[in-house]
């Protein structure tokens, strides 16, 4: 309970808790999505996405979601034994992108939350999550370095902070079997 307390209490700028940097950038973005919230619910047909129908708003919203909650259990399964025993976690989802949890947050939960109302304010809720992680995530890194040193340096250093960059761009550039082109029979 302690350490929940903590987590929702914000850590200091030094020493972080389970949570991480998480409470500082999921406070703004909830009052983000209170007023923005509110607003499309007071002014619907100001904010309403009227062009494409609700379901399919709701159909991919609900993908988002289900993948994003998928990514995160997976992330925090690899997370937690690593934290008990004081461990830098580099496998798993890790060793793609240091920060998993924060991405299936900001970039598949929130928006496939934010479809499902179905209005063009809300849309601006993933973009402010992703600006608050930017502006608090150095605090984590410190952190991190603070704790592990060297081996969190080289760990920042080749794997990209939200987006599997390197994967991506590893396999996008890996050299296709040649063969030769027509029928073969």
């Amino acid at each position: 309970m302690k350490e929940r307390l903590k987590c929702i209490l914000a850590s200091g700028p030094t020493r972080m808790t389970r949570c991480g940097i998480g409470p500082r950038f999921s406070i703004i973005t909830v009052v983000c999505g209170i007023v923005t919230g509110w607003l499309s619910f007071k002014y619907p047909t100001l904010f309403m996405i009227q062009s494409i129908p609700s379901w399919l708003f709701v159909t991919l919203g609900s993908v988002l979601v289900v993948t994003g909650m998928i990514i995160y259990v997976i992330a925090l399964q690899t997370f937690n034994p690593g934290y008990r025993n004081k461990r830098l976690v580099i496998h798993g989802l890790y060793a793609f992108m240091r920060h998993p949890i924060y991405f299936a947050w900001i970039w598949l939960i929130c928006p496939g939350v934010v479809l499902c109302f179905h209005t063009w304010l809300m849309l601006l809720l993933p973009c402010v999550a992703y600006l608050s992680f930017k502006v608090s995530i150095p605090l984590e890194d410190r952190d991190l370095e603070h704790r592990f040193g060297q081996a969190y340096r080289d760990y920042k250093s080749r794997t990209p902070e939200l987006f599997p960059t390197h994967f991506i761009a590893r396999h996008r550039h890996q050299k296709k079997p040649h063969g030769k082109a027509g029928i073969s029979r």
